[in-house]
């Protein structure tokens, strides 16, 4: 075992603890947000939820899957064990749905509530948008998707 790799280990969990208290972090700032009380309150916990995920969770993520991938191979682990690949699989699923659907989602939501709050009241994008269930669905899957990487690395059940 080369001598980096207790330092790629050192960061691939700093990594991993900052891609938590994004996803965590997110879920409590999204229940708040929704019982917001005021529009202007709504919009500083969608401020606060797209720094969360652009900031910590998607980040985070990037970093810590690189290391990992990283120290699979210095670690001398091997591919063909099952836990790698589920690991992998849930890793890149999470990361995707983030990226492709969570970010673009949550950025445009933040657009129409700033324009809401300049105008003095919610527009009807901003309604609609609110509304959907699926991004605190990917959102939750994605917490979920924490817990289950953290078990994968600790137990490597299989």
């Amino acid at each position: 075992m080369s001598p980096s790799v207790p330092w790629f280990l050192l960061a691939h969990v700093l990594a991993a603890l900052w891609l938590a208290a994004g996803v965590f972090a997110g879920a409590v700032v999204r229940a708040q947000t929704r019982r917001a009380g005021s529009l202007a309150e709504r919009v500083f916990g969608l401020r606060l939820g797209w720094r969360l995920l652009a900031g910590f969770a998607i980040p985070g993520s990037a970093v810590a899957g690189v290391l990992g991938v990283h120290l699979v191979q210095a670690r001398g682990i091997g591919w063909q064990e099952g836990w790698v690949h589920a690991s992998l699989g849930l890793w890149a699923l999470a990361l995707l749905l983030s990226v492709l659907l969570l970010a673009p989602w949550l950025r445009a939501t933040l657009r129409a509530a700033e324009a809401s709050l300049e105008a003095g009241l919610p527009s009807e994008e901003l309604k609609r948008r609110l509304a959907a269930r699926w991004p605190a669905y990917v959102a939750d899957f994605n917490a979920l998707a924490v817990v289950l990487l953290t078990l994968l690395m600790v137990l490597q059940p299989f």
